[in-house]
């Protein structure tokens, strides 16, 4: 009897493992043919990830190599004499109308007081016109060069070089101090002849300065030189492109290089991954959004290919956050995929 009650145990046990694989057998036969006729099935399989939709514009572009430029004022003696004072160091930063350095001025202190007594004296004596008129222009040539014994800053910048120093002769026109402003700074760029054509006043620029953590500023074509010169035996056209905002706050100086990308043809769209965009059988593209109480189908319409991005011109705006597949050379290295984490969509449920 006990062998009996065994056997009959052995045959329960194998029916029911039977059972139990046969349902498996059913149940992965019936996975594989949904997520063979449903892409979204597919995405619900194996990890994913949720990318966040950023707008940008997409266009063609122009690159150039620029340098950012200012205007520099080399700055001059007027008067000669010895230098009695200099006020500035070589790198200050100084404001517009500020003393730079002082020449000795006794003798044109001098000048300008025989001047003026000259001018009174010939008013007094009611003297000819002409010659009162006479003694009022030297009075004004003396008064001038007493102004021209201060040499001040022509505009706010940064001293760049200093050649004078105390105890220094100076004639008059010797360069003393050079002054580049930083008030006002642009880039010089240079087109090449075949692509003259394209460029214009008022167009868009993107600006770039990789030395300075790849910032990136925007500007505007504001100069197309109406003459060509050669360089390294090209023929060039030069171009000036100004700031849409100070480069000041952002660490940009005078002299840096940059990349410049002019703007030639923009469509205003988003760029998404490829890998977010489904298809069904007839053909029709959409994206999978990931909302609050699950995700939802969104139809999309595609516009160019960039690498491995692709333009949604609808369907799509920004901020949206989509369900994309995990490339499989990510799999196995989920916290270096190039959109962010891997996550588990089993969590997500559909919309209904």
């Amino acid at each position: 009897m006990k062998k009996w009650i065994a056997i009959v145990i052995v045959i329960a046990v194998i029916a029911t493992v039977g059972v139990g694989i046969w349902h498996l057998m059913v149940k992965n036969s019936t996975m594989s043919k949904i997520s063979e006729s449903d892409p979204e099935q597919m995405v619900l399989k194996g990890p994913h990830i949720i990318y966040t939709v950023s707008s940008t514009s997409i266009g063609n572009y122009l690159p150039l190599v620029g340098r950012v430029t200012a205007n520099v004022y080399n700055v001059g003696s007027l008067v000669s004499g010895q230098i009695t004072n200099v006020y500035v160091h070589q790198g200050q930063l100084v404001k517009k109308g500020q003393l730079l350095i002082k020449v000795g001025h006794v003798q044109y202190q001098l000048n300008y007081q025989q001047a003026l007594n000259n001018y009174y004296k010939a008013v007094l004596s009611q003297d000819a016109s002409s010659i009162v008129r006479q003694y009022k222009l030297a009075l004004q040539v003396a008064q001038q060069n007493l102004n021209y014994t201060r040499i001040t800053s022509p505009a706010t910048g940064f001293v760049q070089t200093l050649d004078v120093a105390t105890g220094d002769f100076v004639t008059v026109r010797q360069q003393t101090v050079t002054i580049v402003q930083n008030t006002d700074m642009w880039i010089d760029a240079y087109v090449n002849e075949v692509d003259l054509s394209d460029v214009h006043t008022g167009q868009k620029a993107l600006i770039f300065f990789p030395q300075l953590n790849n910032l990136r500023l925007t500007g505007m074509v504001s100069f197309v030189s109406p003459f060509a010169v050669t360089q390294s035996g090209l023929t060039v056209i030069p171009i000036r492109i100004s700031f849409n905002k100070s480069p000041l706050k952002y660490g940009v100086i005078y002299g840096l290089d940059c990349n410049v990308n002019l703007i030639l043809k923009v469509s205003k769209g988003v760029l998404i991954p490829s890998q977010a965009v489904f298809s069904t059988k007839n053909g029709r593209k959409y994206v999978l959004l990931k909302t609050k109480s699950g995700y939802e189908e969104s139809v999309v319409q595609l516009g160019k290919t960039i690498g491995t991005m692709v333009e949604v011109i609808k369907g799509v705006k920004d901020g949206d956050k989509l369900v994309i597949r995990v490339p499989q050379q990510f799999q196995t290295q989920e916290k270096k995929h190039p959109f962010g984490n891997v996550l588990n969509l089993r969590k997500i449920k559909r919309r209904k």
